[in-house]
């Protein structure tokens, strides 16, 4: 297992798509939280010209964020999941190594959901820090509130469990593509849209993640609880099948 894991974490640390995937989510979503903070700062909070026209609660102000960062650690889940059956088919070698495909696969999945993880915290404490410093908000940037770094906590798991559906969705079509068709457009805000008219979207993994770190009040989203059960049931099923998938099926 020690050799496994080491050889896995070496091919994630040497995946260059995977690590620049990782630092444009960080440092591509920093600046653009500067830039519509410092845009807005001196605009009444009920201006048409904001994100939403109803004014945002400051717990919840930054959050807006996520969004960017979303749809690019789907891409990096789905690249970690679809590299290894690339032209090389790199995965002969790694089953050749470790015929345990199970260990494997579970090494792959905690080693993915530990990056996903740390990628998302740093990107969007950094975020909501710069929110609160080039805002006018009336939140102290180095003293967040419990609340705000509870949705912190909120954007992280959602990410996570996103990168791992992502990922499940991966090893059972044994390639990158089909996880970024299927999920990067419920992550850009189609989730979202259909939940404003039928409250069955609510339980799409996306949206039910999103339930975590936005406004109950906008009648949209879930329970922040009900949201994380829903998107966590979604990830077990999910890597429940690509396990087995990953386990029995021939290369």
């Amino acid at each position: 297992m020690i050799a496994l894991i080491r050889s896995e974490t070496t091919k994630l640390l040497t995946a260059r798509g995977i690590w620049i995937l990782a630092l444009v989510t960080v440092f591509g979503t920093l600046p653009m939280a500067w830039t519509n903070s410092a845009s807005t700062a001196d605009l009444p909070a009920d201006s048409k010209l904001l994100f939403s026209s109803v004014p945002i609660p400051p717990e919840y102000q930054g959050f807006e964020m996520a969004g960017f960062g979303y749809v690019l650690v789907v891409a990096l889940a789905a690249l970690w999941a679809g590299s290894e059956y690339g032209g090389c088919k790199q995965i002969r070698t790694t089953l050749l190594a470790t015929p345990k495909r199970l260990r494997v696969f579970l090494v792959k999945t905690a080693l993915l959901a530990a990056l996903v993880a740390l990628v998302a915290f740093v990107t969007m404490t950094g975020t909501i820090v710069i929110t609160h410093a080039a805002g006018s908000t009336g939140v102290d940037p180095w003293a967040l509130t419990p609340a705000i770094w509870a949705h912190i906590g909120g954007v992280t798991l959602a990410w996570t469990l996103t990168g791992l559906i992502a990922f499940a969705v991966g090893v059972i079509a044994r390639t990158a593509i089909l996880p970024l068709i299927l999920i990067v457009p419920l992550v850009i805000g189609v989730g979202d849209f259909l939940a404003g008219f039928w409250a069955g979207a609510r339980f799409l993994p996306t949206t039910a993640g999103a339930s975590m770190y936005n406004d109950p009040a906008s009648g949209i989203f879930l329970a922040p609880a009900t949201g994380a059960l829903v998107q966590a049931c979604w990830a077990l099923v999910l890597l429940t099948i690509a396990a087995v998938s990953f386990t029995r099926r021939d290369l």
